[in-house]
């Protein structure tokens, strides 16, 4: 008999499964209720797996429905980001010489006596207390090169003290073969390695081999948590087994406590692999690909970049220069496995038609410079970009899609503000809102906060061309429709946490879900008197 057919509490034939993860087995109801306690830490609907391509993994043990939380765990480590304005080691805020002063037993600046105290803070602490000086921070809200090695510092304390955290780093990628030789491997180097063996004199407990492969797993591993202004790092143990996909069919939020949950973005089957995004999933393939080579030492090949129509949104594509032709531009592959330069080229998808690669760069480059040198917070100059390169990229680029993002954000964010825009800017808005949505649930449908924010501002557009109309019937049915469409925003935005402006977004979707409701059942009272006979 196998270990899986076998109960977890007495080792006899198990006929029932956990019904949460389907990991669990027991032989009866009593058992799995004495269980309990010992298996709710575990009990997640995926279990971990490894192979020769992706190593280890999380695989689906059950069908799971989009919006179920997957997983929810606390950080392994958690400190400053490696580039980052001095900030209270406590609890990452940043710090200036007015809010601030510093620990009394190793002079890092701390916003509060309490945060001094913070078990967090203990290890750059007693490593700075053992070189017999304290550190001096003089110069704030600029970039300081000392806070590049604090979470190192508290990775490394773990190998030193903690040896059961150390063993599950430990087990994380570092890929130092493949960043050796590379600009940022040099960089951490020189910058931290070197700074943490000459500065805290900690070389006869460390090699500079030891401290550079926690900068491997730091820099592969870490994920940025926004609920600090500046972000600060975090590495979590199972969210490490997530694979990455550039469209992932779980999203990736946080708890106000810096918890990590991840959610189900679409529909998952019992035996998925389960994936999260690891670079934005609105850049191209180009640039995502590049960035995840930079950041993560992988080029990907997931189903989105091996598709050069990105699951046929053309997000990429390139109007055919041939005035008369409708097609679009693309290369037969996004992939870097081009034998000579002429497989480089885009070729149209409907004409004969080709331009080089080089072209497409040129191209590319000088619309990327007029997008970086746009002024910002200005529809017409936003309006003005859209027109002109329309007419030479598919409309959904990621450079259109990236300005339809921001004029959306700028045409009425508020009741009153969407009272004062003309109907022109109000079908604008309208038609913005329902391009993006449709182009965000077939690109990145596990992308919920992205889909949360496009359908409130969607419901607002609806609801607002409603009000517009004479007839109580037309102004009902639109009120509806918003209240269906804010509905499921407040369902996507419904794991966001108040620090960030999504969960700022979900607390007033839900008051507007309420008083559109009170606004609706008004008027159907109101269409009712009127259709009542005398």
């Amino acid at each position: 008999m196998s270990d899986e057919a076998k109960c977890e509490v007495c080792d006899k034939q198990a006929s029932h499964r956990c019904s949460s993860c389907h990991n669990a087995r027991y032989c009866c109801r009593e058992h799995q209720k004495a269980h309990w306690k010992q298996h709710k830490p575990n009990c997640r609907p995926f279990k971990i797996c490894k192979d020769d391509v992706l190593g280890r993994h999380a695989k689906a043990t059950k069908a799971i429905n989009p919006g179920e939380v997957i997983l929810q765990e606390h950080p392994l480590i958690w400190g400053p980001a490696l580039n980052t304005i001095p900030v209270c080691l406590g609890c990452c805020k940043p710090v200036d010489e007015n809010n601030s002063k510093p620990c009394s037993k190793c002079g890092w600046p701390m916003c509060s006596s309490l945060c001094e105290q913070a078990p967090c803070h203990i290890p750059e602490c007693r490593y700075t207390v053992l070189k017999r000086s304290k550190i001096s921070i003089k110069n704030f809200g600029i970039t300081h090169p000392s806070y590049g090695c604090v979470t190192v510092l508290r990775i490394l304390y773990q190998k030193q003290f903690l040896p059961e955290i150390w063993k599950k780093l430990d087990l994380l990628q570092s890929h130092c073969e493949e960043r050796k030789g590379t600009q940022n491997y040099h960089k951490d180097r020189m910058q931290i390695a070197q700074f943490i063996l000459k500065f805290f004199k900690l070389g006869s407990i460390f090699t500079e081999e030891d401290i550079l492969k926690v900068c491997g797993i730091l820099t592969v591993n870490s994920h940025e948590v926004p609920l600090t202004n500046p972000p600060h790092i975090a590495i979590y143990e199972k969210t490490s087994m997530f694979e990455h996909n550039c469209s992932s069919n779980c999203s990736k939020t946080f708890t106000s406590k810096g918890n990590v949950v991840l959610v189900a973005g679409s529909r998952v089957n019992k035996g998925d692999n389960l994936s999260i995004c690891y670079t934005d999933p609105l850049w191209g393939t180009a640039n995502r690909r590049h960035h995840l080579n930079e950041s993560k030492y992988f080029w990907c090949t997931c189903k989105r970049c091996s598709d050069p129509t990105e699951l046929g949104t053309y997000f990429s594509a390139l109007r055919c220069q041939d005035s008369n032709c409708k097609g679009f531009l693309l290369p037969k592959t996004f992939l870097d496995n081009h034998t000579n330069e002429n497989e480089r080229d885009w070729h149209c998808t409907r004409c004969p038609s080709s331009i080089s690669w080089y072209s497409v760069q040129d191209l590319l480059d000088r619309i990327g410079t007029d997008l970086s040198e746009m002024p910002k917070g200005d529809p017409a100059e936003c309006k003005s970009f859209l027109k002109t390169y329309e007419e030479l990229l598919h409309p959904n680029h990621y450079y259109l899609t990236d300005v339809k993002l921001a004029l959306l954000q700028m045409l009425g964010n508020d009741d009153d503000e969407m009272k004062e825009l003309d109907e022109d800017d109000l079908q604008l808005k309208l038609k913005l809102c329902q391009n993006l949505v449709g182009l965000v649930k077939n690109l990145a449908p596990g992308e919920r906060r992205i889909l949360g924010f496009l359908l409130y501002k969607l419901h607002g557009a609806v609801a607002e061309t409603g009000r517009r109309k004479n007839s109580p019937d037309v102004i009902y049915g639109s009120l509806m429709e918003s209240k269906k469409i804010l509905e499921e925003a407040v369902d996507l935005l419904k794991h966001q946490p108040i620090e960030l402006p999504e969960g700022k977004l979900h607390k007033e979707a839900l008051a507007n879900l309420k008083e559109l409701g009170l606004v609706i059942e008004t008027i159907h009272k109101t269409i009712g008197e009127l259709s009542s006979p005398l």
